[in-house]
């Protein structure tokens, strides 16, 4: 156990400079590019509003719980994910837990940098104009062509890395927290700009109708299963993200607000952005359920047959940029953080060398589909849950009362909401993320 101050070369390794630059950047790890394509797929999927009701359930009953253990897992030691384990319960074997995350951080960067490059380029065939006169078929052959050549993929990869470094290198205040200051006001102004737009479409009564319509007889114990996935992995639990951001923090900074004010940010994000795409959808007679599919080989088709295109395309695909590069950021981090805190290396060489290897790790998944989609199972499917179960167990059962009541200060949670907080991190939020993971492994 460890209650003591951070020392002095602990913050030197940076803080957040301000409660908004925290959340900001908080909410940018969890706003990914599944919140634009898989939550409006399952919401229509799954029941429309019942679903949404079932998932904002979820959110409060799991995903907060299971954040604000994360929040003062990381305010609490001042350290990186291993530091944090390694700190308060030293020589035992939940430190692999903080390796989980840097394992899980390492393993999701290396595929996830493929999708933004795939992001990137679409950029660029946007501003090109490149999809106009264009079928849903032929678009469909551009992204194949795109998915079978891996010296494009690794090429538009590297540019998307070179990105990410180069934010993360530059520190928590001046790169971090500058970046997302930036890339979120821009990403929501281009999240509610598009749906403004798409709401204007012939086909926005329709889309709507499909995403927020209560359809009880479509919710089924697989869809509350869904909604308990969609939420663990939306908010970007179990990765130690939630951890290594939190480490930043100072004692000032209200954990309890913080944690709500991130899961609202994404949650709106996921709506909105099904304001934008089911119009579009109905507007263009496509498929609702296209998933990924949906963004790169159908969408970009009704994008060409818009009013103005060329400039909706582009600023789509910006978005999904930013999603993804707000994600990709948190990511490095947790990797970059460990090397910063327990080897005592360097921020710009550990970040330039971590980003390079990650780079080099997730060459095969540009390389060949199967690599891809085996990155893609063994994160989601297996190094997550399990990551988050364990910060569960240990949050709730490991750490003391004290030591959790400790980290509090008087204004921050009242006795009647830690005690809700206490009985949810030690029975519910445990079983919830059981359940997900064995529905993962279709036991359930």
């Amino acid at each position: 156990m460890n209650d003591e101050k951070p020392t002095a070369s602990l913050l030197s390794r940076g803080n957040w400079s301000s409660g908004l630059g925290f959340v900001l950047a908080a909410v940018g790890s969890a706003i990914g590019l599944g919140n634009v394509w898989r939550f409006p797929y399952i919401t229509g999927k799954y029941g429309g509003g019942a679903f949404v009701l079932v998932y904002i359930a979820c959110v409060l009953a799991v995903g907060i719980p299971i954040m604000l253990a994360e929040l003062l897992l990381g305010r609490k030691t001042h350290r990186n994910c291993v530091g944090a384990f390694r700190s308060l319960r030293p020589a035992t074997p939940w430190v692999l837990t903080g390796w989980l995350g840097v394992v899980s951080g390492f393993v999701i960067l290396s595929y996830y940098g493929v999708v933004g490059g795939w992001v990137l380029h679409y950029i660029y065939l946007s501003l090109s104009d490149g999809f106009t006169g264009k079928s849903t078929a032929e678009v469909s052959v551009m992204f194949e062509s795109l998915a079978g050549n891996p010296l494009l993929q690794v090429a538009w990869q590297t540019l998307f890395m070179i990105l990410t470094i180069g934010i993360v290198a530059g520190g928590i205040h001046s790169g971090i927290e500058r970046g997302n200051k930036v890339m979120m006001p821009v990403l929501f102004f281009l999240l509610c700009a598009l749906m403004v737009y798409a709401l204007q479409t012939r086909g926005a009564r329709e889309g709507l109708d499909f995403l927020l319509r209560p359809r009880w007889e479509q919710m089924s114990p697989a869809g509350v299963l869904e909604a308990l996935g969609q939420a663990f992995f939306s908010l970007s639990l179990g990765m130690g993200a939630i951890i290594t951001y939190g480490s930043y923090l100072g004692r000032e900074t209200n954990l309890v607000r913080s944690a709500f004010y991130i899961a609202v940010g994404d949650t709106v994000v996921a709506v909105l952005a099904g304001f934008v795409i089911f119009p579009l959808v109905f507007t263009f007679g496509l498929e609702p359920g296209g998933g990924p599919g949906l963004i790169f080989q159908t969408l970009p088709v009704s994008f060409s047959r818009l009013p103005g295109g060329v400039l909706v395309g582009s600023a789509f695909f910006f978005l999904l940029a930013f999603a993804a590069l707000t994600s990709a950021i948190s990511l490095l981090e947790v990797v970059v953080a460990y090397f910063i805190d327990e080897q005592g290396w360097k921020r710009r060489p550990t970040t330039c060398i971590m980003g390079t290897v990650i780079l080099l790790f997730g060459v095969p998944s540009a390389s060949w589909s199967a690599v891809f989609d085996f990155m893609d199972k063994l994160a989601t499917q297996y190094l997550l849950p399990f990551g988050a179960l364990l910060i569960a167990l240990f949050t709730g059962w490991v750490l003391s009362h004290g030591e959790r009541r400790s980290e509090f200060h008087q204004a921050e949670i009242s006795d009647f909401t830690y005690g809700g907080w206490s009985l949810l991190i030690r029975y519910v939020c445990p079983l919830a993320v059981a359940m997900i993971f064995l529905h993962l492994l279709r036991v359930l």
